[in-house]
């Protein structure tokens, strides 16, 4: 018992010492100046202090009209134009205070005014802590940094770290934009920005959400990410994440892109985009999928990359390009090719490099396909070099017809009349019935007209520039003649709708 006594004297002296270290590591606070000095013992000692006073601890001065000093405590209270500075950190400004020299924890209050180089933090009431050199308030301040001006309903300033804590109906106002966000911290040496909450960026080109992300005032580079989206007049992305230089014009987007322009009535998704805006250029990879509305009907277009461009110097026009493995399916027509252009002011379309083209029971294939569309959908197709028209009956015969040059012209998307120009040649089956031949019909010759029913059957043939036909009877028709020259069924490439759907 008696040890445990004598251990609890110990310890009970050993905090005794360190207490008195601790209080006696503390600065006092003087006074260094005043006109009146009062002392005043009727609610507790303290002086007062009237007319340009001054007071010092360690580093910090302070500067008031008037005060209440306990020295014994180590405590100020202060009144009217109040100014506290400590060497090369801030200042701070206040008509009211209660100042602790122990815990060096400052109270101000009344048209609160702390700077620290060109940042401006204005607010009500502020606490601000001497020793680890943080401010915070809790009734709303307002930050003023060059062009940027900052509101929020509570704040937090790390003086050492030169970070700014923004908390709950955060505001920032710009010369180009507005900003609203829940969170938002800065640092005021590398210029950034971050989101830590849903945030809204208002400009007059669009508006950017986010829930999490950052931007750097100086160089101008920003990322949103967690329900990213950037929604202007007449479009709008979403996206994983994005990246933007502004500078540069640079966008970048990452992970489920959804890009919506309603003047066109386009949908474009993918997995990655770029964009550029100085050459007016999105460029989409990542199994990239385009949906528009064409005639009522829906267009797909499926390619590796999508290329959405607007051309300055055709006067604006605006055009959606797709390369490699390039796949179409619309109601009327399905195609694949290397490469094709769509053009949106007058939704002409081009296929390069090995394209094929369907319409109804017809294969269209040729070196370049160009397709056109009128008010009432497709009016006419162009293929050049090794143009060639295939269609398979129901009994399943092939009739051909192939040439240098093939056009093709269609009434509300049927197909009318072909005419071939140069080296015209052509294999058709005479279907007199749905079982019953007549014979097959060969020819050869520099042009040709083909006139088409609204059954899809040749109707009449107009041979021109030195014909050569022959008939025979189906039975009596040639095998090694059934087939022109540079003949391919290519059906299994023929795209359907659940390809672009699923």
């Amino acid at each position: 018992m008696k040890q445990i006594f004598t251990y609890i004297v110990l310890l009970s002296s050993l905090l005794a010492k360190a207490q008195s270290t601790i209080r006696s590591n503390q600065t006092k606070i003087e006074i260094l100046s005043a006109n009146e000095l009062v002392y005043n013992q009727d609610r507790g000692r303290y002086q007062i202090c009237r007319g340009n006073v001054r007071f010092k601890q360690g580093t910090m001065l302070m500067d008031c009209d008037s005060a209440y000093f306990y020295e014994e405590i180590n405590k100020i209270e202060a009144f009217g134009k109040i100014y506290i500075r400590q060497k090369d950190t801030v200042d701070l400004w206040g008509g009211y205070l209660e100042y602790d020299g122990d815990t060096r924890l400052a109270k101000v209050s009344k048209n609160v005014r702390l700077t620290e180089g060109k940042m401006k933090l204005t607010t009500e009431q502020l606490n601000y802590d001497m020793v680890d050199k943080i401010g915070y308030y809790t009734t709303g301040g307002t930050t003023i940094n060059e062009e940027d001006k900052l509101y929020s309903n509570r704040g937090t300033y790390y003086s050492r770290t030169k970070e700014l804590f923004f908390k709950d109906s955060v505001k920032l106002t710009n010369p180009e934009y507005t900003m609203e966000s829940d969170t938002l911290k800065y640092n005021t040496i590398t210029k950034r920005a971050t989101f830590l909450g849903p945030t809204y960026i208002h400009s007059e080109e669009n508006t950017i959400y986010c829930q999490n992300g950052w931007y750097n005032t100086e160089t101008n580079i920003s990322q949103f990410s967690k329900g990213a989206c950037i929604e202007g007049k007449e479009n709008r992305l979403e996206a994983d994440s994005m990246m933007y230089y502004r500078n540069t014009g640079l966008g970048e987007a990452f992970g489920h892109i959804l890009f919506v322009d309603t003047s066109e009535e386009i949908t474009i998704t993918g997995q990655y985009g770029k964009y550029e805006r100085f050459a007016k250029t999105t460029l989409i990879t990542g199994n990239p999928l385009a949906i528009k509305n064409i005639d009522g009907d829906s267009f797909y277009l499926k390619a590796d990359t999508l290329i959405d461009l607007a051309d300055t110097t055709l006067n604006q026009k605006r055009s959606l390009r797709a390369f490699r493995k390039v796949k179409v399916y619309k109601s009327d027509m399905q195609a694949v090719a290397d490469s094709m252009v769509y053009n949106f002011s007058d939704s002409t379309m081009g296929f390069y490099t090995d394209p094929v083209l369907w319409t109804d029971s017809n294969q269209i294939t040729g070196d370049t396909i160009l397709v056109f569309r009128g008010l009432e959908g497709l009016e006419k197709l162009e293929a050049f070099k090794n143009g060639f028209v295939i269609e398979k009956d129901r009994n399943g015969f092939y009739n051909q017809i192939k040439g240098k040059r093939l056009d093709a012209f269609f009434l509300e998307s049927r197909l009318k009349r072909i005419e071939v120009d140069g080296n015209g040649q052509s294999v058709y089956y005479a279907l007199e019935e749905s079982t019953h031949y007549s014979g097959v019909n060969e020819v050869v010759c520099g042009k040709m007209v083909i006139f088409i029913d609204t059954s899809n059957r040749v109707r009449t043939i107009n041979f021109q520039n030195k014909p050569k036909a022959s008939f025979y009877p189906l039975e009596g028709f040639p095998q090694t003649k059934s087939r022109l020259e540079g003949f391919s069924w290519y059906i299994q490439l023929r795209p359907r709708r659940s390809y672009f759907t699923n």
